[in-house]
């Protein structure tokens, strides 16, 4: 495999073909675990990011997975309350903020370590500089701010220039450009890090890690996947480091879709030769 993808779209990439070319990845001794961003990949995006959700549809299949002995793990910008309530019923393990938050269960945390920021401080000076601009939203989170222009895109270059404008006054901090955002937070924030971080306390002796993402910032978990011989999926036409592709949210709820029938089919195989062998065995 390549370890980068030029600016195209391939439609052989797309979900049925994309399951046909991963499937024999999916030895049976292999365990799966199935890394997935939020916006984007799970969720469309909204211009208030308060009011997006992950359809109904595409949290069964998270459910059934799970079931089916998948690991399933979201690594998000979003925090993990909100990302918890985004899932909710559902309960599944949360890296949110970039990964400096990381909640695999109710006990066990594997937070990383960050610099004290003052971030209410912050917070006031962006509030203060965005005020001329109403069509900006702030998103305030446990560990970082978010500069979100969805609404008015030709606001961006002002969003970018008061982010970094703060970032002059915080070194400490450094700015996270993605989809109609940009966002403050501490350096060692990085997704591919808490994709590492996790697979490491897990230590699995055979994994496969499979991680879907859309943005820019899904980029360094992508090249975590490829070091581990993992499949990472980019959603949409973007140059990326992921070696296969998926077209947009509906793509990615499809090819969610029929993972979760491989999957059970899988399963329902290797417990039926399972019960052969100790039918021989008796």
């Amino acid at each position: 495999m390549s370890t980068y993808r030029p600016d195209y779209l391939d439609n052989s990439y797309y979900s049925k073909n994309l399951l046909q070319f991963i499937s024999s990845y999916l030895s049976k001794l292999r365990k799966v675990c199935l890394f997935l961003d939020i916006d984007g990949t799970l969720s469309e995006f909204h211009p208030d990011p308060a009011k997006s959700f992950i359809p109904q549809a595409t949290l069964n299949t998270l459910q059934q997975l799970s079931k089916f002995d998948v690991t399933v793990i979201l690594v998000t910008g979003r925090s993990v309350q909100v990302a918890s309530d985004l899932i909710s019923p559902l309960k599944l393990p949360i890296a949110g903020t970039h990964g400096l938050e990381i909640e695999l269960d109710e006990e066990c945390n594997l937070d990383t370590a960050r610099d004290q920021i003052d971030l209410p401080a912050i917070v006031k000076n962006i509030e203060k500089l965005c005020h001329p601009y109403p069509q900006l939203r702030i998103e305030k989170k446990t560990h970082s701010v978010a500069i979100h222009y969805r609404e008015c895109p030709e606001l961006a270059n002002i969003a970018g220039e008061i982010a970094t404008h703060v970032l002059s006054m915080q070194p400490e901090l450094k700015i996270n450009e993605g989809k109609c955002v940009f966002e403050l937070l501490p350096k060692d924030a990085d997704k591919g890090r808490a994709i590492k971080k996790i697979l490491e306390h897990f230590n699995f002796s055979d994994v496969l890690p499979i991680f879907i993402g859309d943005d820019k910032t899904d980029e360094s978990g992508f090249k975590i996947i490829n070091q581990y011989e993992g499949i990472s999926i980019k959603v949409g036409p973007e140059s990326t480091h992921a070696h296969y592709r998926l077209k947009n949210v509906e793509d990615v709820a499809d090819f969610l879709s029929l993972f979760s029938q491989f999957i059970k089919k899988r399963c329902l195989r290797l417990s039926q030769v399972s019960n052969g062998e100790k039918a021989c065995l008796d």
